[in-house]
């Protein structure tokens, strides 16, 4: 006789940065959390939801430009 199983995980996760390099962190955070604020700024009026490809060619250069690695911005626009 099969019974369903179900588990629940739960991740801990912890950011590691030198030490004294808190602000460098808390500045970085910031900066995605304002450039995740823009993305929704710009496509909130738009009449239907952008595809992935779509938000990649609106926001990839833009958020490029603002310093993240290519896995962020593509984190960012997701």
């Amino acid at each position: 006789m099969n019974l369903p199983v179900r588990a629940t995980v739960t991740a801990k996760m912890e950011a590691v940065t030198p030490k004294g390099d808190e602000g460098l962190l808390v500045e970085f955070l910031r900066a995605y959390r304002d450039s995740v604020q823009l993305v929704i700024d710009e496509i909130w009026g738009l009449s239907e939801v952008p595809s992935r490809t779509e938000l990649h060619v609106m926001f990839y250069s833009k958020l490029m430009k603002h310093g993240f690695r290519a896995h962020h911005v593509s984190e960012i626009y997701k």
